[in-house]
């Protein structure tokens, strides 16, 4: 009898300092609109789930995904709907939630027309999305001679692509839904990693009540609807629901 005390005293303290940080700052948190991809979709609407579910009203604006790191971390925005682990090593404001809510695969398309046999490191041009932290990681180690193309977003990466302006198009989260007309295309995953919600740090006591949200919503099939849905398939990994700290790779 005495030992359900504890939890429940933690649970409380917990719904508590969950309270006071939504209370001392905006009464609404902000975030980052969706990209036009499945998984960043879905992402948003579980987390318009969970945050309704926990009574905390939210908003989604339309803000470049690049200029979105760096409003998340001076706080501006209250975090990210959605980005991989190493982006915290750039932005050390950003706290992320033990949760994951997909796998990022990012995925090399190669024109094989223009570039037959052509790798990753030896096509001549690659398109990719402005801002997505683990393709700029990534394409630092390319050599300097292969041009670099940016693009505001998924359609108009695809777009250059299968306009055949660049032998190469990278993208994450993302899948091209046909093979491109008039050319030969080849795909590569080239690596695989778990994608968390973020939040800025002034926001840190809410982590592990918004995570404990998402595993009731886990545990309820909500997320199993909008999985299918959207058509986004389960992580490979989920993390324990008693963890505290997210991790970058699964091995």
């Amino acid at each position: 009898m005495n030992s359900r005390w504890p939890r429940l005293g933690f649970i409380i303290c917990l719904f508590l300092a969950a309270s006071a940080a939504l209370a001392s700052s905006e009464q609404k948190l902000i975030f980052r609109s969706a990209l036009d991809t499945p998984a960043a979709q879905y992402s948003q609407a579980l987390l318009s789930e969970a945050y309704k579910a926990m009574g905390i009203p939210v908003e989604f604006i339309t803000v470049p995904l690049g200029r979105s790191l760096i409003e998340s971390n001076r706080g501006n925005l209250s975090g990210e709907l959605a980005r991989v682990l190493e982006a915290t090593q750039s932005y050390p404001n950003l706290r992320a939630v033990p949760y994951v809510l997909f796998d990022t695969d990012v995925n090399l398309y190669v024109n094989q027309t223009k570039c037959a046999g052509c790798s990753f490191s030896t096509v001549n041009s690659v398109v990719y999305i402005r801002g997505a932290v683990i393709l700029e990681n990534m394409l630092q180690a390319l050599p300097s001679d292969i041009k670099l193309i940016q693009a505001a977003d998924t359609a108009a990466a695809r777009q250059l692509y299968e306009q055949q302006k660049v032998d190469a198009a990278l993208f994450v989260a993302y899948s091209l839904p046909e093979q491109p007309q008039g050319f030969d295309s080849m795909m590569q995953t080239l690596k695989t990693v778990p994608d968390y919600h973020m939040l800025h740090k002034r926001y840190q006591p809410l982590l592990q009540a918004l995570a404990k949200t998402l595993f009731k919503l886990e545990a309820d099939g909500t997320a199993a609807r909008l999985r299918q849905q959207f058509g986004v398939a389960s992580p490979k990994h989920q993390l324990q629901s008693h963890l505290s700290q997210p991790v970058a790779e699964f091995h």
